[in-house]
């Protein structure tokens, strides 16, 4: 699969389709009902994906692992070094009481030394307890990393068993050429997959480099004849510390994983593929980055200066300084509801029950016609409308198959064979398009649009819970308990939930902003992207830019958002301004380093890397890389120019807001449709069972947003 998939040509997304039909088809229909050669793509594609996710899997493991034990044994080398200060305390209070004796004024010079050495062990301290603390006098204090390391050797050897498998199964490799820690990691395996013992290995052997002279005393020990030799079990923890480091620096990576790959190596495949990137339609390559920054610096300083002339003249009355403590926040407003009249609405309604709505859609929109059979010999016979509707509510509900087909009229195997015939997760995602696209052709649906020239789309998260461990399932006490789940990050337009994909409860949401927003698969093609505080990374900002859309959140704090407040020229001319900016931007960095940049763009449009492993991969950086620096400027110079028309624009303010308040609307009705048969969660034995259930209830909120409509 190494070997031959390079050969194809095909794109990342290609490839991940074609390994996704293999969950879906029988050994036999490989063997016998599929062409030869198609079989033969799809498994290579399937043994490709699924050797780099397995890789991953590895990776992630080793990671969180050796965090486990990093955590542990931060808290019992400080509990032992806590331990260590009290018994000196101790020993303190004995050492003075002891003293007493040498200047108390009743012990006359004629007391022979032994009375007075009897009465200081009868009454202060034992002579076997003072031989002992006599003993340990010439040793130097015992520090805090002292402990560490003692606790190490105590703890180390459980973690062991896990983590030393882990390394020998990977195989790492470095940007650098020489890399110390690359020759350290593959001479720990020589030592590990033969006989020799890694404590029987001279010093001289160990790779250069890897012993700092700070940790010299702990990590090698040295007997009685002077002789020294490597401490295994720490040298060993301290290069597993070291390679999770420089994993998540990105100077050591896994080349067949998916998110430990070179960043390098993405853009070169990307750069290789430029040609490719021309009819993508990428705002940012059309024009010479000098007049693109023109543009963009010019729109800085105008809003500068408009915003400081509204300012001094009071006429922003939403927002407030105080003066004395110099702190700007938004007055209160008592806008309008209209959740009686909405209730009011509907009330007139009459009641239907689900099933006549999803029948009712279908009529409408024909979304059955997006399940297709997973054999091509089927593909042009009709789904029977009620198997369909039974196997996608006894998903969205988390009822399960068996239990519809106990309450309802259809046998299991229907419901079965439908399930794994025709839900999947592209014709799942091409049904609720059909929805989306025909609720876009209704007249009512330009009244629902907040701005004429303006399309808002709002994006968030929902928790759901899991019944059994997958691998993007994470724990969250405070929404899942002792139990885990995922989230659902959804992109809502207009009321219509255009895209949603889980990610885990332990990844930062502003990570897959741009991905949900450049992969949405309807016509409806939203320019601005509202959220929360969570949508906002040191990159999100530019990204959106190079792209043609435009970052909108929603501030909860106004003077938080003043420190990041930056301008294009010097900024000392803004001094005595009571909202200045905190600094300049680097003009000069960000053309320097645009060609690098050009390759960033290059690859995320090709889809050749995602926005998630871009952003991680950023932000692991060393602050030295000047490309790193020079795409945070550019999202300072974007952030600064959207967060002051944000102070000086109200209605602005009012329409990110309500597009929030939308999403959060969705959220309740897509709550109630989870909940309908218990927990608040989400049904299937893997990620790919999960994801088909979340789907199936977007589709149903879909078509009820559509009924409604």
């Amino acid at each position: 699969a190494k070997d031959l998939l390079p050969a194809f040509k095909l794109s990342h997304q290609n490839i991940s389709y074609y390994a996704s039909l293999v969950h879906y088809y029988t050994i036999h229909d490989l063997r016998q009902r599929i062409k030869t050669e198609q079989s033969y793509l799809y498994l290579l594609c399937y043994i490709w994906e699924r050797y780099r996710q397995l890789s991953n899997n590895l990776m992630d493991a080793f990671c969180i692992h050796l965090k486990q034990f990093e955590d542990a044994l931060k808290i019992k080398a400080k509990e032992a070094h806590a331990q260590h200060v009290m018994s000196q305390q101790t020993e303190l209070k004995s050492m003075r009481r002891m003293a007493r004796y040498f200047v108390a004024d009743e012990v006359s010079d004629e007391t022979r030394f032994g009375d007075v050495r009897e009465q200081v062990f009868t009454t202060v301290i034992s002579k076997e307890k003072l031989q002992e603390q006599v003993g340990n006098i010439d040793e130097q204090d015992l520090s805090e990393i002292d402990f560490y390391w003692k606790t190490t050797d105590q703890e180390f050897h459980r973690y062991k068993l896990h983590l030393r498998p882990l390394l020998t199964a990977l195989d790492f490799s470095s940007i650098t050429e020489d890399s110390p820690w690359l020759v350290a990691i593959n001479w720990l395996k020589t030592i590990f997959n033969s006989s020799k013992q890694l404590n029987q290995c001279p010093i001289s052997d160990c790779p250069e480099k890897t012993l700092p002279k700070r940790l010299k005393t702990y990590l090698i020990d040295t007997n009685s004849q002077g002789k020294q030799r490597l401490n295994s079990g720490r040298y060993e923890f301290w290069i597993y510390r070291q390679l999770k480091k420089r994993i998540k620096s990105g100077s050591l990576h896994l080349e067949d994983s998916i998110h430990y790959r070179s960043l390098q190596q993405e853009l070169q495949e990307a750069f290789d593929k430029g040609a490719l990137t021309a009819p993508l339609n990428i705002p940012a390559l059309k024009q010479p980055i000098q007049q693109l920054l023109d543009l963009r610096f010019a729109e800085l300083h105008q809003q500068w200066m408009s915003f400081n002339d509204a300012f001094t003249q009071g006429k922003l009355k939403h927002l407030h300084y105080d003066e004395k403590t110099q702190i700007l926040h938004f007055k209160k407003t008592n806008d309008q509801q209209d959740a009686m009249l909405q209730h009011q609405f509907y009330e007139q309604l009459p009641l239907c029950d689900i099933a006549d709505v999803l029948r009712f859609v279908n009529s409408s929109s024909r979304y059955s016609s997006a399940f297709t059979h997973i054999q091509p010999r089927y593909s042009k016979i009709y789904v029977e409308e009620n198997n369909l509707i039974a196997t996608i509510i006894a998903q969205a509900l988390n009822s399960g198959n068996l239990n519809m087909a106990d309450i309802s009229d259809i046998p299991y195997d229907t419901l079965f064979d439908t399930y794994h015939s025709r839900l999947r997760l592209q014709t799942l995602k091409q049904a609720n398009d059909i929805i989306s696209d025909d609720i876009s052709k209704m007249p009512i649906f330009p009244l629902y649009s907040l701005d004429m020239f303006l399309l808002y789309a709002a994006l968030d998260g929902q928790k759901y819970e899991v019944p059994r461990p997958t691998i993007k399932a994470r724990y969250s006490k405070k929404y899942y308990g002792k139990g885990k789940g995922v989230v659902a990050y959804t992109m809502l337009y207009n009321h219509i939930p255009l895209q949603s994909d889980l990610i885990g409860a332990h990844d930062h949401e502003s990570y897959y902003a741009f991905d949900i927003w450049y992969n949405n698969t309807s016509s409806i093609t939203p320019n601005v992207l509202t959220g929360d505080m969570h949508i906002i990374n040191k990159g999100n900002f530019a990204i959106m830019d190079w792209f043609g859309g435009s970052l909108y959140p929603r501030f909860t704090n106004l003077q938080t958002q003043t420190k990041h407040l930056y301008c294009g020229d010097n900024p000392k001319q803004y001094s005595d301004w009571a909202i200045h900016p905190i600094g300049q931007i680097n003009r000069q960095l960000i053309e320097d380093e645009w060609p690098n940049i050009i390759r960033i763009i290059a690859a995320l449009g090709l889809k050749e890397i995602s926005q998630s492993i871009l952003i991680k991969k950023l932000c692991n950086y060393t602050t030295d890389n000047r490309t790193r620096k020079a795409i945070f400027e550019y999202d300072k110079l974007i952030r600064s120019i959207y967060t002051l028309k944000y102070l000086q624009d109200r209605k602005m303010q009012r329409d990110v807001h309500r597009s929030q308040n939308r999403l959060e609307s969705y959220h309740q009705l897509r709550a109630v449709i989870a909940t309908t048969y218990g927990k608040k969660q989400l049904i299937g034995k893997n990620d790919r069972e999960l994801e088909i259930s979340n789907q199936c209830g977007r589709l149903i909120a879909n078509a009820i947003i559509h009924y409604n409509s």
